[in-house]
């Protein structure tokens, strides 16, 4: 499905760029982008501007002395040092939150080269990558094409570490009778989301898409993106999984599993064996009562 281009996102556009230009005339800042939700075509009334300015060499100075008070007259709501080398300044119009995050091109270098290269499956940086393919430069958009083109290359050996730091699945039965059935509602819904997250990673990772679901928004758009996916991984199923919790959600959830193992035996089979070994461990492990002690030969 194409979402095409809202107008919650053009005028979003339009203001990022406009607010950009104060950065981008600093002789050190090499690009200027804009990520999230504008870039998609699926802004609304609450979301936010996430523009990134990449530099060689970071004027904290300048930053401090906020840039766009002195350009625009915008009172500056926040400035956070997040790491070494980086800001975030935030700002608060009309009940419109923007948000200018400050990074090294050398910083940007090492958290690529940790992903692609070292292959630290890490949430936070498949989503910042996934961001940046996006993103729509506003400054140095040779240089953000070049780096697209590299990135877009997602790597077989990072898919199959996202895979297996995902793949570790609750016993079934847990989420229904410890946590449901004691009145653990809220365990069961973390356990319900804990579960629904890392099947849309392993999917995201067969896609070979940077989606981070450590932040499970704009989950619609990137369901749609999936060509490769079990047929019951729908944004509808997952509402009614969460909005009824109980026996019959927990049979999805454990179908969307094995379902999503087979994907991965399709892709990898060298991944054979370990696919093998949790089948057997989903379909022999099961929660069962106890009430007396058991026999220990």
């Amino acid at each position: 499905m194409d979402h095409g281009m809202n107008e919650a996102s053009k005028w979003r556009i339009d203001l990022s760029r406009e607010l950009s230009v104060h950065y981008a005339s600093h002789p050190e800042v090499t690009m200027v982008c804009l990520g999230g939700s504008p870039t998609k075509g699926i802004s609304d009334a609450y979301s936010d501007l996430d523009i990134v300015v990449y530099w060689n060499e970071l004027d904290e100075d300048w930053i401090k002395a906020e840039p766009l008070q002195k350009a625009m007259g915008l009172e500056r709501t926040d400035l956070l040092s997040m790491a070494p080398g980086s800001f975030i300044e935030s700002y608060h119009v009309d009940g419109l939150k923007i948000d200018f995050g400050h990074g090294t091109m050398d910083g940007w270098k090492q958290w690529t080269s940790s992903l692609l290269e070292e292959l630290d499956a890490d949430p936070g940086l498949i989503g910042m990558v996934g961001g940046f393919l996006d993103s729509i430069p506003f400054y140095g958009e040779a240089l953000c094409n070049e780096w697209k083109n590299r990135l877009r290359n997602y790597p077989d050996d990072l898919a199959k570490e996202v895979i297996k730091r995902n793949i570790g699945f609750y016993v079934r039965g847990y989420l229904v009778h410890q946590c449901l059935e004691r009145g653990d509602y809220l365990a069961y819904q973390d356990g319900m989301c804990t579960m629904l997250k890392r099947l849309l990673s392993i999917n995201a990772a067969l896609n070979r898409r940077y989606y981070s679901a450590a932040e499970p928004r704009w989950l619609g758009y990137e369901i749609d993106r999936m060509a490769v996916r079990p047929k019951k991984l729908t944004c509808e199923n997952i509402r009614w999984m969460l909005d009824n919790p109980g026996k019959e959600s927990e049979a999805m959830l454990y179908d969307l599993m094995y379902d999503t193992l087979t994907l991965i035996q399709e892709q990898f089979p060298e991944l054979e064996d370990k696919i093998a070994n949790r089948r057997k461990r989903m379909s022999k492990l099961a929660v069962k009562p106890c009430e007396n002690r058991p026999a220990i030969p």
